[in-house]
C-alpha cells in the first residue's frame, strides 16, 4: 500500500491490514517517508481513530522496526512506564529497588515531554552520567548488576523513534492508540517477562479524567497480555506535583532521601507500590500476597540494599554522587506564601509542570538545553492547614526575573479546600 493510500484509508475509517501496517513501520524506520506524510497519518489516526487489532499490529510492527533484544538465562526481567507526571521520579526508586529484590531491570526511558519531566534529563543532573548507552553496553550492565538506565537506541524501536517525535509536534500526544503503541513497541523490545504501569489522572496528567485514563490503563495492559507479557496498571493521581520537589536535580535529591529510607510519604508509598505489583506478578511463588511484596520492598529501601543498588548502577554509567551531592542550589531561590488561611490542598500540577518548563527545567523543543538546578520546592505538605503568611516553597531560578514570573504563577497555581483523591485510584 502507498502511504497516499494508508493515510486515505485511516482518515475514511478503512481497517489497514496488518501487512501493510508492518510495511509502513518498516518504512518509518528506515527513514523512508518524509515527515510530512507521516504527521498526516498521524493526523489522521488521532481524529479518526484505529481499532484494537490496528493498534496492536502497530505496536507489534513498530517493534519489529529494530532489535528485539535477546536475554541470557537469569532471574525475570520486568520494567515500569509512567505516562507523564510532574515530579515523577519514581523510575530513579523503583529500579534499583526492584533490581535490590533480584530481579532484572532493564529500563529505557524518555526525555520531558510536554509540561511532564523526563527520567534522562534527571539522570543527567549527575555529573558523568550517560544515559545514551550503546545496546551491547545497556545488556551487559543488566546482566551483571541487575539494573541498567538508558534512552531508547538507534536499534530499539526506530519507527516509534520518529513518530514519537511527530506527535509532540503535531498535537496528537493524547491518542490512546497512538500513546499505548508508542510506549509498548519500546516496552516490548526490551523483551521483559513483566511490565507495570503508572498511568496518570488529573490535572498533571495527559489524562485528565479517571475513564479516560482507565481506556489507556486496559488498553496498555490489553496489548501486553497478546504479546505474552504479564501485565498490570496502577491509576494513580496526579492533580498535584508527586513529592516535594520539581526539576531535575531537585528530584534526584528527593530520590536519594526516598532511597535512604525517608522523604516524602507519597513518593514513598507508590515506589513500593509499583515494586510489589512487580515482583508479585515475576515471582508469585515467593510472594503470596501483596502486603508480603510490600512489606519486602519497604525493607529494601529502609536498609539500605536499594541505594546500594543505585549507586553501582549510576557509578556503571559514568556518574559520580559525589560531585552531584557537592553541586551548587541555583543561584536565586524565591518564596511562595500563602494568600489565605485554610486547607491547602497543594499546588495545581499542570502550572507547576509549564512554569518548571519556563525556567528551563524542561524544553519547548529538542535542541533547548536543560538548566538543571531550576524547579520549584515546595515545603509544606499538601493537604495541611496553613495560615496566610506561611512559606509554601521556593522556586529555584537563575535570575531574580525568572524567579518572579514563576513565583507569581505558582501562587497563582494554590488549590484551597478541595476533598483528597487516594494516591491511588484504582488497580487493573
Amino acid at each position: 500500500m502507498r502511504i497516499t493510500d494508508l493515510i486515505a484509508a485511516t482518515r475514511d475509517g478503512i481497517r489497514i491490514p496488518t501487512a501493510d501496517i508492518y510495511e509502513f513501520a518498516a518504512a518509518m524506520g528506515s527513514g523512508v517517508i518524509p515527515d510530512y506524510q507521516a504527521a498526516a497519518w498521524l493526523m489522521a489516526a488521532y481524529i479518526k481513530g484505529i481499532s484494537k487489532e490496528e493498534t496492536v499490529a502497530l505496536t507489534l510492527a513498530m517493534r519489529d522496526s529494530g532489535t528485539v533484544i535477546k536475554w541470557s538465562d537469569g532471574p525475570p526481567l520486568a520494567d515500569k512506564h509512567s505516562t507523564g507526571g510532574v515530579g515523577d521520579k519514581i523510575s530513579l526508586i523503583l529500579a534499583p529497588l526492584v533490581a535490590a529484590a533480584g530481579l532484572r531491570v532493564p529500563m529505557i526511558s524518555g526525555r520531558t515531554l510536554g509540561h511532564t519531566g523526563g527520567t534522562l534529563d534527571k539522570l543527567e543532573s549527575i555529573p558523568g552520567m550517560n544515559v545514551q548507552l550503546p545496546l551491547s553496553e545497556f545488556i551487559e550492565l543488566v546482566e551483571t548488576n541487575g539494573v541498567a538506565m538508558t534512552g531508547q537506541t538507534d536499534d530499539l524501536a526506530p519507527a516509534d523513534r520518529i513518530l514519537y517525535a511527530l506527535r509532540d509536534a503535531t498535537s496528537t500526544v493524547t491518542s490512546i492508540p497512538l500513546i499505548s503503541a508508542s510506549i509498548l513497541s519500546k516496552k516490548l523490545a526490551e523483551n521483559p517477562d513483566v511490565l507495570v504501569f503508572d498511568v496518570k489522572v488529573g490535572s498533571g496528567a495527559f489524562m485528565k479524567q479517571l475513564p479516560q485514563a482507565e481506556k489507556l490503563a486496559l488498553e496498555l495492559k490489553g496489548i501486553a497480555s497478546e504479546a505474552g507479557v504479564k501485565a498490570r496498571a496502577l491509576i494513580t493521581r496526579m492533580d498535584y506535583p508527586l513529592g516535594m520537589a520539581t526539576g531535575n536535580a531537585l528530584e534526584v535529591r528527593e530520590t536519594l532521601e526516598v532511597l535512604e529510607g525517608s522523604g516524602p510519604s507519597d513518593v514513598r508509598e507508590l515506589s513500593i507500590r509499583l515494586s510489589a505489583s512487580m515482583l508479585r506478578q515475576a515471582q508469585p511463588s515467593l510472594y503470596p500476597d501483596t502486603a508480603s511484596a510490600i512489606s519486602y520492598c519497604g525493607e529494601l529501601l529502609d536498609n539500605g540494599s536499594a541505594m546500594k543498588k543505585f549507586v553501582t548502577m549510576v557509578h556503571a554509567q559514568g556518574g559520580d554522587l559525589e560531585a552531584f551531592i557537592s553541586l551548587p542550589r541555583a543561584p536565586v531561590e524565591m518564596e511562595v506564601s500563602a494568600s489565605r488561611s485554610g486547607y491547602w490542598n497543594g499546588m495545581d500540577a499542570l502550572e507547576v509542570g509549564e512554569t518548571v518548563r519556563g525556567l528551563g527545567g524542561g524544553r519547548y523543543s529538542m535542541d533547548n538545553r536543560i538548566k538543571p538546578d531550576t524547579g520549584w520546592e515546595q515545603l509544606i505538605p499538601g493537604g495541611t492547614e496553613v495560615a496566610c503568611g506561611d512559606i509554601l516553597g521556593l522556586v529555584h531560578a537563575r535570575s531574580r526575573e525568572d524567579a518572579s514570573i514563576a513565583s507569581t504563577r505558582i501562587s497563582a497555581a494554590a488549590r484551597w479546600d478541595q476533598p483528597a483523591q487516594p494516591l491511588i485510584r484504582k488497580v487493573i
